[in-house]
């Protein structure tokens, strides 16, 4: 199975030499490679599910990695990963049942910027976020800033509700991307 796609920063402009992985539930490389001049990777891979794809270049120097979640080859596949100085770490999609008829997503974004000034949380103050539910936009219904304990400190996380659209009872592809109040950027995928 062919899995495919372009390398990007925030403005869809490509990024050459881009360290793409498939990597396990371990995060063990299982296979990389790099984009070419035009961004554009592909992967041949036998069929079955791949737990995460993440692409980066110059990681924690000029860029964070974009991350893609569950991803099930089972036909040939398109993945354009777009990254920037935020990342969009650890997303989860799910339902509340008996709620009102959307999607819950919970992620740790983190910032570049922080991380080099040494600071402890390094989660950014979002004041962007767009979401796309099998390739549409979707509205932010709710954000929420929480706090998370990550091994050996606390953390900014968010906990968004995203609708589903019209007509839409299940899902099969969320995509999130976020904006600091300073312009950087980060995106996430994530397969159901």
């Amino acid at each position: 199975m062919l899995l495919s796609g372009h390398t990007m920063d925030k403005d869809c402009s490509p990024i050459a030499g881009a360290n793409v992985y498939i990597m396990s539930e371990r995060f063990e490389p299982l296979h990389q490679g790099l984009s070419d001049e035009k961004g554009f990777y592909s992967f041949d891979l036998p069929e079955g599910e791949y737990k995460y794809l993440v692409a980066v270049k110059d990681y924690g120097e000029k860029y964070l990695e974009y991350w893609c979640e569950n991803i099930d080859l089972t036909e040939d596949r398109t993945i354009d990963a777009r990254f920037d100085t935020l990342e969009v770490y650890a997303l989860n999609v799910f339902r509340v049942m008996g709620g009102h008829p959307a999607l819950m997503a919970y992620f740790r974004p983190m910032s570049l910027k922080k991380a080099l000034a040494g600071e402890t949380d390094i989660c950014p103050e979002i004041t962007g976020i767009r979401a796309f539910v099998n390739g549409g936009e979707v509205s932010v219904l709710e954000t929420n800033r929480v706090r998370e304990f990550a091994v050996d400190r606390t953390m900014g996380a968010y906990l968004i509700q995203i609708a589903l659209p019209d007509g839409v009872n299940d899902w099969e592809r969320v995509d999130i991307e976020i904006m600091d109040d300073g312009g950087a950027f980060g995106m996430a995928t994530i397969f159901a």
